[in-house]
């Protein structure tokens, strides 16, 4: 079947640009803009139709005044746009965006269609989705502070070399989903995986004081897992150049600190985070030993009262300076409900809760571990 030839494809927010100079001519500088114009009707006032003005010069005295255009209706659409209008090489740079296409599917996510709602929650935490359709932009924000969670495989670059793709993203898809499943039990953000490295944070986008506690439960969590996981499912092992391909060995970094978080791009978003913590945490895991987490001394600090660690001396880091460096190794003794210290006890719980809690019924139960929430209602007569 003969396909209608079609413009290239746009992005569901729509950006207009045009360029007017004093002659009255209406120059469209991009694609939409060049729709906009011809689904206009034919021998019509454009700068009527598009600015809701007379003629140039009155569209001047808006950008002398700092007040923006808006005109009635766009495409059928009831919402007018508003220009951002600013002076420019004897004329005017007249900019708008329409974002009615991710307003209304997110609108139609909250109203129960469900599949494109999680689509959505997969790219995105649900604030920055809303915030997106509300606004057509996202807002950077500043978290002081988070912590922050890197994993990476020892040897990767030598495994994939020896693995058929197949089999490599295999292993990688067991790995991140995996680790997909711990942060969603203890509430932390994942944000990218880049090759064989998974990085995620706690403490954003919702703030809680427990950033730090959470990160190591989890941490210790991916260990466990992994080791339970690869010890029922273990291969014989496939020893080339003194590596096993089949049985792979990870480390973790930690680090706690302040950062940006923010949206990049226009065409495929992506939910990001920035700043000198990233680089630390980043840096706590290149510097750490196969099957250990390793945590910067600002994490050791907020989570020696729940954990056993050991100083392991300093990291110099490019542009920051000496960091000290420890062994997160266990849930305290006394704190753990096992004997390897992954696990937390009743004591465990009660500390965490006197420290960052409170009241179960006054708190969002949503930033903390689903462990956490299940013991606060259990606690506080909640159902369970």
């Amino acid at each position: 079947m003969r396909t209608q030839d079609k413009s290239p494809p746009d992005d569901l927010i729509d950006q207009f640009i045009f360029f007017l100079d004093p002659g009255e001519s209406v120059l469209p500088l991009n694609h939409t803009a060049e729709r906009l114009v011809s689904g206009l009707e034919s021998g019509g006032d454009l700068y009527r139709a598009l600015f809701n003005v007379e003629n140039y010069e009155e569209l001047r005295s808006l950008v002398a005044s700092g007040k923006r255009a808006c005109c009635i209706e766009v495409d059928g659409k009831e919402k007018p746009l508003c220009w951002e209008l600013a002076s420019f090489k004897h004329g005017i740079i007249a900019v708008a965006a329409d974002a009615s296409a991710v307003e209304q599917m997110w609108k139609e996510a909250q109203m129960g269609f469900l599949p494109f709602r999680n689509l959505v929650l997969n790219i995105l935490p649900e604030h920055i989705a809303e915030e997106l359709a509300e606004h057509r932009k996202v807002r950077p924000k500043v978290y002081r502070p988070c912590t922050i969670l890197f994993t990476d495989v020892v040897n990767f670059s030598l495994l994939s070399k020896h693995l058929d793709p197949g089999s490599l993203i295999d292993q990688l898809n067991f790995y991140f989903s995996l680790y997909d499943k711990v942060m969603e039990e203890f509430a932390i953000e994942k944000i990218k995986t880049i090759g064989d490295s998974y990085m995620g944070v706690s403490g954003i986008p919702k703030k809680k004081p427990s950033h730090a506690v959470d990160c190591c439960l989890a941490a210790l969590t991916v260990l466990n897992l992994m080791e339970e996981k690869i010890s029922k499912n273990r291969k014989p092992e496939r020893i080339f150049e003194g590596l096993d391909l089949d049985n792979w060995s990870i480390r973790i970094g930690i680090h706690t600190g302040p950062c940006i978080s923010g949206v990049v791009g226009f065409k495929k978003y992506t939910f990001d985070i920035w700043g000198d913590s990233v680089n630390i945490a980043s840096r706590m895991e290149q510097a750490g030993a196969p099957g250990r987490i390793n945590v910067s001394e600002d994490t050791a600090k907020e989570v020696r009262d729940f954990f056993a660690c050991d100083y392991r001396g300093t990291q110099k880091i490019k542009n920051i300076g000496e960091k000290g460096m420890y062994f997160l190794n266990r849930i305290s003794p006394e704190l753990s409900d096992d004997e390897l210290g992954y696990f937390p006890n009743k004591r465990f719980n009660e500390l965490y809760c006197d420290r960052f809690v409170g009241s179960a019924q006054a708190k969002d139960l949503t930033i903390f571990p689903i462990s956490m929430r299940n013991y606060l209602r259990s606690r506080d007569g909640g159902p369970p």
